[in-house]
């Protein structure tokens, strides 16, 4: 059973959202939408320690950051081809994405392995960055 979790640590009840967050995926199958998060201007999205279920190999995942809009098709902001997470247990993939409109983000997984459907991805840590403000 496919499976993210995104728990906002620290995160009062009922509070603003972090503009950082941290999470993880198990098995999620191509179309996969993580959880939606507000933002503006800049997003960047971080995968390490990726794995394939169902392909002797893992090489690539394909990364969609779209904004979620009510009663409208969502737009997307582009796809970025995700490669180093899938080598060895330290292999980190990231990509940012710039002069995005102010709104509900969210990301999807497009391709895995290249494939539109039939494979499962895995990724031990996913960190959504909002800020800009690393050094």
């Amino acid at each position: 059973m496919p499976a993210a979790s995104a728990a906002d640590p620290g995160a009062p009840a009922g509070g603003p959202e972090l503009k950082n967050w941290q999470s993880s995926m198990y098995d999620v199958l191509t179309g996969f939408q993580s959880r939606r998060w507000n933002d503006q201007q800049y997003s960047q999205i971080w995968f390490t320690k990726c794995r394939v279920s169902g392909a002797s190999s893992g090489t690539s995942t394909h990364v969609d950051l779209r904004w979620d809009r009510t009663a409208q098709p969502d737009n997307s902001w582009g796809v970025k081809k995700y490669t180093a997470c899938f080598k060895g247990s330290a292999g980190k993939s990231n990509g940012e994405w710039h002069n995005l409109a102010k709104g509900k983000h969210f990301f999807q997984i497009n391709k895995i392995n290249g494939a539109g459907a039939g494979l499962a991805l895995s990724v031990q840590k996913v960190y959504i960055d909002t800020t800009k403000a690393d050094g």
